[in-house]
């Protein structure tokens, strides 16, 4: 008798479980066949952009673009080294005409969502005008401490359109790759094996060619760091906030 009223006590729980199974699913909708809804972002939250956001030097060059911008005696003399100056804080001072080059390089999406309408203002001389919230994007931020806040960590000063490694070989913008290892041994070797960065063309070489993209082409090189994602719910139907409002 004690044996078969426990079989009943377990059969009585496997339909109870099996029953709010079933209540679940015909509330919530199978996601095969269900209609189209817009991606869910959260209010305030950050947006997620996924994959490659940038376009490194050496994809510009490589693709035969307009890279009349990465020309940096158009402006300097060559005889002429630029001298660079600090702030109190010993953070490089960046001239004015170099403003959209640090600015230009954030993507603003990683922190506004894409419904906010971002507006980016011109001073009279086209030069963007920095909101006193963005004051610290005009900075660099490479390396712990902003340790590299120094231009001719990276850049020759001598040439100004080439990079030094640590071991004093003088590469091109469009070989920035070579520099970063010099640091980034791990990464380097990481990105070499496969394991790391980004791949385009064929994984079977056989099959044809397989480009590695360069750090710089995820990377910004003035701040590499990426956004910290902020933890948001799954994109289910059951979070979804048009169907459950606060």
């Amino acid at each position: 008798m004690e044996t078969e009223r426990k079989t009943q006590v377990v059969l009585a729980v496997l339909t109870m479980g099996f029953a709010a199974l079933a209540i679940n699913f015909v509330r919530v909708p199978a996601r095969a066949g269900v209609e189209k809804r817009a991606p869910l972002i959260l209010p305030g939250s950050l947006a997620i952009v996924p994959g490659t956001i940038r376009v490194s030097a050496a994809q510009l060059v490589a693709s035969g673009g307009d890279a009349s911008g990465l020309q940096c005696y158009a402006c300097h003399d060559a005889k002429k080294p630029p001298e660079i100056r600090y702030d109190a804080n010993h953070r490089v001072v960046l001239p004015k005409e170099h403003l959209d080059l640090i600015y230009g390089m954030r993507n603003c999406s990683e922190c506004h969502t894409p419904d906010e309408g971002v507006k980016i203002e011109y001073n009279a001389d086209g030069v963007v005008i920095i909101p006193d919230a963005h004051r610290n994007l005009a900075h660099m931020a490479h390396g712990r401490y902003l340790r590299n806040e120094d231009c001719f960590n990276c850049h020759v000063s001598t040439q100004l359109d080439h990079l030094h490694t640590p071991e004093g070989l003088v590469v091109g913008l469009d070989q920035a790759t070579q520099l970063c290892a010099g640091c980034h041994g791990t990464q380097y070797r990481d990105w070499e094996s496969g394991a790391h960065g980004r791949r385009n063309g064929y994984w079977k070489s056989s099959a044809g060619p397989t480009v590695r993209q360069e750090c710089t082409s995820c990377h910004d090189p003035h701040a590499p760091a990426f956004t910290p994602l902020i933890p948001m719910p799954a994109p289910h139907s059951l979070h979804d906030p048009r169907r459950n409002p606060s």
